[in-house]
């Protein structure tokens, strides 16, 4: 049975990176999601409106969620398992069209912005999206790179690149590692 959840206003509903088996109702309030721009790097917010859902892709996909959640008024969710959710969506086809509609609108966002950083109009957007998570591996720009392949693995998960796109994931989130252990100290020697 879902359950309706208070947040309080600044409170994180769910971090980038963690495990997604929940997908959420905003009933009353507002809510923010916060990713990377594939282009920039900088953060973008997308306003969640009272009625929309969210958390969906990732869930259903089984994939670590691509974004942060933050309740950013006191609002509340309906937190909905993913059988739970699949039982609303079939009972309910205007569902089933509302995501089409946001999944649609979401690759066509993609789309563009491979295509200004790639500046070509003429790039398959899988493609495009496997070819700038390469150039932010050759650049080095590791976190870029991880996001990147992981949206191509969320939006094609089983494109022709899946299992380079999966490879270079890895390899991303190793350099990460290691990035973030810095150079060893010195010690002084007495």
């Amino acid at each position: 049975m879902p359950k309706p959840l208070q947040y309080n206003a600044g409170s994180l509903i769910y971090r980038m990176g963690e495990d997604s088996e929940k997908v959420f109702i905003l009933q009353k309030g507002k809510v923010s999601l916060v990713y990377a721009d594939i282009e920039t790097g900088n953060d973008i917010r997308e306003q969640v409106l009272a009625g929309e859902f969210f958390g969906v892709k990732s869930a259903f996909g089984r994939y670590p969620r691509e974004e942060n959640a933050i309740a950013t008024s006191d609002s509340t969710i309906i937190v909905f398992t993913i059988p739970e959710f699949e039982a609303l969506a079939l009972s309910n086809s205007r569902i089933v069209l509302k995501m089409l509609k946001v999944f649609s609108s979401q690759l066509r966002r993609v789309h563009n912005q491979i295509s200004k950083v790639l500046e070509t109009e003429s790039v398959r957007p899988d493609e495009g999206l496997f070819a700038l998570g390469e150039k932010f591996m050759k650049l080095r720009r590791f976190e870029h790179a991880k996001y990147a392949f992981n949206r191509y693995l969320s939006c094609y998960p089983t494109g022709r690149r899946a299992d380079q796109a999966q490879k270079n994931l890895n390899q991303a989130v190793i350099a990460l590692a290691s990035e973030s252990k810095g150079p060893p100290r010195k010690t002084r020697r007495n």
